[in-house]
């Protein structure tokens, strides 16, 4: 079919054509005024993705992408939990006009009006997250103007407080758990520390370091005393040895002045009686008083020298019980400085219980003081950035939009029904049409009556061109 019959046709079928458009646009104009006029509001929300943690300042971890975070804030804002809380919010299970629009989404077969309202909910709101930015917008769409604007705010409003449930929910949970752990914790920390305080007290130990420790310097200056009480000892052993031996060549002996002027005196007084004896006779009164001025002197000699020795033999002894004294009070200072040692490390044992004790103890009171924190922070970090208004004109229907697809509509249907009638019955309105019609060839084509224009009878060549060679029998 070339464009030329097809306009023809058009023309031919144009007062049907006609009619079809015009009962589809008059359809549509009924069908747009007969359905129940229906509103839509919305509402943009600013959802702000930290990288920081507002409480603790360190990085926050983003298990997932940006855009992957706005799609879960959209299934918090659709889930049921938020929807109840709306319902809550504005009584919608007892708004007659919200149950009527519920009823007639949803229908009777889900039960109660709170099942019919959330799957209304589900079918008329929509949330739509940025491609490029982190906003959210949500959207619904109901009977009423302002029933609309109020149950998108409220969808707003709801949304932000569960989304803070949602964070501070867990952290109220573990600051419940870490206060309880703190008291634990606090508990085994006065524990410990009584247990530290009964063990210095017992072993008198107030300070545990060795260096401050008046046991240990005594038991340094006992064993220095018994060092030189030993050398002391080795020295008056040997002194005492040689006074057993020979008295007369001690150094003692020999350095002392009394013994010294003794030996003078008796070496004076012999000198004396070898006179005497060569000039007299034993029996002579001054041979026999020389003699025993002698053997006095002799005899004080000997006593003097015996005493000398006796005073170093004296030494030896007590030095003897000097070192047996000092080894007997530096074993038991031993003994003593062990007992020490073995309680200090308990004490040690029990600091370190102690110090184990308050770290445990001040970790818990961090988590505490950080969950506390976070289940106290009230800010969020979701915003409404365009609260949602009261629309002024309907959303559904739209009569300009619903009579321009009418016509469209129309169109095409009287355009099939048009070439459906010209199939059926198909007219002769062309030469070439008669051609087709009568399989013979087309000898003349006669002007209409009312036209004025010079025609040709033979042919359809335009004037100054050559007629076409008709060939007859053909």
């Amino acid at each position: 079919m070339v464009v030329e019959q097809f306009l023809r046709i058009l023309k031919a079928r144009f007062g049907i054509i006609l009619l079809i458009i015009a009962a589809a646009i008059a359809a549509s104009i009924g069908v747009s005024l007969v359905i129940t006029p229906k509103y839509q509001a919305s509402t943009t929300l600013v959802v702000e993705v930290r990288n920081t943690d507002p409480v603790l300042g360190g990085a926050a971890a983003m298990a997932q992408t940006v855009q992957g975070h706005l799609v879960t804030q959209s299934e918090i804002i659709r889930s049921e939990r938020v929807m109840n809380r709306v319902i809550d919010a504005l009584s919608l299970d007892s708004s007659a006009t919200m149950l009527a629009v519920a009823t007639a989404d949803a229908g009777q077969a889900l039960g109660s009006a709170r099942s019919r309202i959330l799957r209304h909910f589900e079918r008329r709101l929509t949330v739509d997250a940025s491609r490029e930015g982190t906003t959210l917008v949500v959207a619904y769409e109901g009977p009423d103007p302002e029933l609309t604007a109020a149950v998108v705010n409220a969808f707003a409003r709801a949304y932000i407080d569960t989304a803070m449930e949602l964070k501070t929910g867990p952290a109220t949970g573990f600051r419940t758990w870490f206060e309880s752990q703190t008291r634990t914790y606090r508990d085994r920390l006065d524990a410990a520390q009584r247990r530290l305080s009964g063990a210095q007290r017992a072993s008198g130990i107030l300070v545990n370091d060795e260096r401050l420790d008046v046991e240990n310097v005594r038991l340094v200056d006992l064993t220095n005393q018994l060092v030189a009480v030993q050398a002391a000892l080795a020295d008056s052993r040997s002194r005492a040895d040689t006074a057993q031996r020979s008295t007369a060549s001690m150094p003692e002996v020999v350095s002392n002045p009394l013994l010294q002027t003794l030996s003078g005196d008796l070496g004076r007084a012999e000198a004396r009686l070898q006179q005497l004896s060569a000039r007299l006779g034993p029996a002579h009164p001054e041979h026999q008083s020389a003699q025993a001025e002698v053997d006095q002197l002799r005899a004080r000699l000997q006593t003097e020298t015996a005493r000398v020795g006796g005073s170093i033999v004296a030494g030896n002894q007590i030095n003897l019980r000097r070192e047996t004294e000092l080894r007997t009070l530096l074993d038991a200072q031993r003994d003593r400085v062990a007992g020490l040692k073995a309680s200090r490390d308990q004490l040690q044992v029990l600091e370190r219980e102690v110090q184990g004790a308050q770290r445990a103890l001040d970790l818990v009171s961090q988590r505490f003081t950080e969950t506390s924190l976070e289940s106290q922070a009230r800010p969020s970090s979701i915003a409404v950035l365009t609260p949602a208004s009261v629309p002024v004109e309907p959303f559904r229907p739209k009569l300009a939009i619903n009579t321009l697809a009418g016509a469209a509509f129309g169109m095409v249907l009287a355009v099939l029904a048009a070439l459906t009638l010209e199939s059926m019955n198909r007219p002769v309105r062309t030469a070439q049409d008669l051609q087709e019609a009568g399989q013979v060839p087309v000898l003349a084509v006669l002007p209409r009556a009312d036209s004025r224009r010079p025609q040709r009878l033979i042919g359809n060549a335009a004037p100054g061109l050559p007629a076409p060679n008709l060939q007859l029998g053909q």
